[in-house]
């Protein structure tokens, strides 16, 4: 009996304790990435889930997973961001890879984020027997955005030798190709193109340097 008691004072306990504390949904993002927009220019957005063994894998400080519509178009926006002096810098091929996927060649591509010359990004497309899909990605520390992963690493290396706060945030950004390569590389470097625009606002809440 006393048995029985204890156990059932250690589950209310429990639910009380989970109740006031409820777990962080890293899939909805947190204090930085919550300030995403659903609506990106004529693009609307629909909040997705994350499996919580990913979620475990990347150690990410907050996670953001969407899929945008605009008509009949439809993207997928992943943001992972990384503070306290981890890289968050994970290849995105090998993704696609344990999922079957066969990856082609990574090559530039080049958006438009604001500045004069754009930015340069990464591209590739996954092929499986289902689908075919053309992946953007890139990476984004305080005053950086790159494709390049060691200038990104190099970056949060030496803001952490310093003492600074280091944060850094990786995005990517899909479509499936339903007609032509090139018909989905417009979506998605129109998409991209205002991800990248809008990164800065979004981003704007991570720790300064000298903050």
């Amino acid at each position: 009996m006393i048995r029985f008691v204890a156990t059932v004072l250690l589950l209310a306990l429990t639910g009380l304790y989970v109740a006031l504390h409820p777990p962080t949904d890293y899939a909805l993002g947190g204090n930085i990435l919550a300030s995403c927009p659903l609506l990106l220019d004529d693009w609307n957005g629909a909040e997705l889930s994350f499996e919580d063994a990913v979620i475990e894998e990347l150690r990410a400080d907050e996670i953001l997973v969407r899929r945008y519509q605009r008509n009949d178009q439809r993207v997928w926006l992943c943001i992972v961001y990384h503070q306290r002096r981890r890289y968050g810098a994970h290849d995105p091929k090998l993704c696609y890879e344990s999922q079957g996927y066969l990856v082609e060649r990574v090559e530039p591509a080049r958006i438009q984020d604001g500045s004069a010359e754009g930015l340069v990004v990464n591209r590739f497309v996954a092929q499986s027997r289902r689908e075919r899909r053309l992946v953007y990605y890139w990476w984004n520390a305080e005053g950086l955005a790159t494709s390049d992963v060691a200038k990104f690493r190099q970056r949060l290396a030496l803001k952490g030798a310093l003492g600074a706060p280091a944060w850094g945030a990786f995005v990517r950004v899909e479509t499936i190709v339903h007609a032509t390569d090139e018909d989905a590389e417009r979506v998605v470097r129109d998409f991209a193109s205002s991800v990248a625009r809008s990164l800065p606002s979004i981003l704007s809440r991570a720790p300064r340097t000298g903050a």
